[in-house]
């Protein structure tokens, strides 16, 4: 879809100590073919919740929203997403979230967005459409926030990336702010669900720690779908959506400068955006990602947070960005850097 005036008015983020990748090499943890292919130097390890990284990134976001003439108040929807564990069972994290950065009584319904790795661009798909539909929501906070502790194994629980811990968030609104959001496509293949699934029951209670490459092993084995054919189904959606949304905001990909991608290793990196698309990024943030890893539904924000926060953008700088979540999301977003 196209948006003519949607706007990221202020972002904000946080991470867990660096921890170096050789270490965990070093002790077994992750092994050195793993690390090569990878290029992982290190990730991010926190202490603090996901919900607490989520409100002090979502304090940066609206101090910084505010200094755009933003309303942020208790008319503001909270939007928060996340994939992994918040801290506490049987518990709405929004709603506590929303009281520390909102007030104690608040005009909507704080709302989990729960896309897994794509949240960061689901969330603001949300938020844009509710915004063109609700006039008498003046902005919509979106925070992000992912620990990946163990039993959780960081290292192994997908291949081709370490996965770090962290929270982003950002203020959407209209009429003003950083970045203007001008495109926004969303694909999804349901068949792929399967590569999370595998051949695992329903059950009454939890299963504790899930063997996710079991699953993958499981449903590649039903014989439903090759390797090869998820290779070319996740290419031909990533580059649907790429062009959708480079055509809705009227530019092409040559006149992109920003390129930003989920936070996963430098092979896959390589295998499931460049050689899909087969373009040439004049600036990533591929980097960036290799020292922190894959923060869950976070990449996309933290990402548009560091080029804001450490004044990378020019005015008018066009920013690709793209996400991918288990189910299996595909999204893509062009925003425009009008208001740095």
């Amino acid at each position: 879809m196209r948006f003519d005036n949607i706007w990221i008015a202020g972002t904000g983020g946080t991470l867990g100590a660096f921890e170096p990748v050789a270490a965990a090499v070093a002790d077994g943890r992750y092994s050195a073919e793993a690390a090569e292919s990878t290029g992982m130097v290190s990730y991010a390890r926190a202490t603090q919740a996901p919900p607490e990284m989520a409100v002090t990134a979502g304090r940066q976001a609206v101090k910084e929203a505010a200094e755009k003439g933003a309303r942020v108040d208790t008319d503001t929807l909270l939007l928060h997403s996340h994939g992994h564990f918040q801290g506490i069972d049987l518990w709405p994290a929004a709603c506590w979230i929303a009281r520390e950065l909102l007030g104690e009584h608040v005009d909507s319904t704080p709302t989990t967005v729960n896309a897994w790795s794509n949240g960061s661009l689901a969330a603001l798909d949300v938020a844009a459409s509710t915004l063109i539909a609700r006039p008498d929501v003046p902005s919509v906070l979106i925070t992000l926030a992912d620990r990946f502790a163990p039993p959780t194994d960081r290292f192994y629980t997908s291949p081709g990336m370490v996965f770090g811990d962290g929270a982003a968030a950002g203020v959407v609104t209209r009429d003003t702010g950083r970045l203007r959001l001008r495109s926004l496509v969303s694909r999804t293949d349901t068949v792929l669900e399967g590569l999370s699934r595998g051949a695992e029951p329903f059950r009454t209670v939890p299963e504790g720690q899930p063997d996710m490459r079991r699953r993958t092993r499981e449903f590649l084995a039903s014989g439903e779908v090759t390797l090869r054919d998820v290779h070319t189904r996740v290419a031909d959606c990533t580059r649907q959506v790429v062009g959708r949304a480079l055509d809705e905001a009227g530019i092409t990909a040559d006149e992109i400068d920003w390129f930003l991608t989920p936070f996963v290793g430098r092979t896959l990196y390589r295998e499931s955006f460049i050689r899909p698309l087969g373009i040439t990024p004049r600036d990533t943030v591929h980097e960036l990602g290799l020292t922190i890893g894959h923060l869950g539904p976070c990449d996309q924000m933290y990402g548009l947070d560091h080029l804001l926060r450490n004044d990378l953008l020019t005015p008018g700088d066009r920013i690709l960005v793209i996400g991918t979540g288990m189910g299996f999301t595909f999204s893509a977003a062009v925003l425009t850097a009008d208001g740095v």
